[in-house]
């Protein structure tokens, strides 16, 4: 999550978005007042590298620098062993909550998110879900096709393919959803565009955090059963309709 008082925005990171690539490039930009919520330490890393970095999200600034100086100084192999902090604004972070605790100054901002068809959001999640460790140790967030479709009859089994539903995450206090949302599949030209608004007129390195198996190109039919591709198409309907992606023909 990112407050921006410099730039009047709030940007709800959802799940599986590409929403930590936004978040890196937007840090990048933010005044020392802004709010920037700490990511996984392997991404953390990557963005101080960018010359961003988490901060004012705690009450101390002590527990901020502490957290940026631990994965620094700790093994590449051994960073998924460090927490993220949860603290007053933290990582994923609702917009109902970021209102509770801000304040209703954060009424006149504009909500900035990122969002992805329901399809390509599950096979990224169930991907994440066989390769994070992996990832968070600094290898590569990528399985082979046929433990992807073991993963994602896992998480239609568990109940984990809802995780990525984000609209709830982007309501404001009277439930409604008025939120600027950058399409995954053209992030870039979203984001210039966005920047533009705030007379940005270039766009930032957008890093590839947590790439993994361009499940946009992926053929949902080759995935999912005919009952998954109607369970899915039913669960995210409001995310269907509110963010214009199409259902499955089933």
């Amino acid at each position: 999550m990112i407050l921006s008082e410099q730039f009047r925005f709030v940007f709800i990171k959802g799940k599986r978005v590409g929403g930590t690539s936004v978040e890196m490039a937007l840090s990048t930009l933010c005044g020392s007042r802004d709010i920037v919520t700490p990511i996984a330490p392997i991404d953390e890393l990557e963005r101080v590298r960018l010359g961003g970095r988490a901060r004012n999200y705690a009450a101390a600034r002590e527990s901020e620098d502490a957290y940026i100086e631990r994965i620094q100084t700790t093994p590449r192999n051994a960073l998924a062993q460090v927490s993220v902090p949860r603290e007053r604004y933290y990582n994923h972070m609702p917009l109902r909550e970021v209102l509770a605790v801000y304040g209703p100054a954060v009424s006149s901002f504009d909500i900035l998110c990122v969002e992805r068809s329901p399809f390509a959001k599950i096979l990224s999640w169930a991907n994440w879900l066989a390769s994070a460790e992996a990832y968070l140790s600094g290898g590569k967030l990528q399985t082979d096709l046929r433990t992807l479709r073991y993963a994602v009859d896992r998480v239609f089994d568990t109940g984990e393919f809802a995780e990525v539903k984000n609209i709830d995450l982007y309501r404001g206090e009277d439930g409604h959803v008025a939120v600027r949302a950058l399409r995954h599949e053209n992030l870039e030209t979203g984001l210039r565009a966005f920047l533009s608004s705030r007379g940005l007129n270039s766009l930032p390195h957008l890093p590839r955090a947590k790439a993994g198996l361009m499940s946009d190109r992926l053929d949902p039919f080759e995935f999912f059963s005919i009952e998954q591709l109607r369970t899915i198409n039913d669960v995210f309907a409001d995310e269907f309709d509110t963010f214009g992606y199409s259902r499955a023909s089933v």
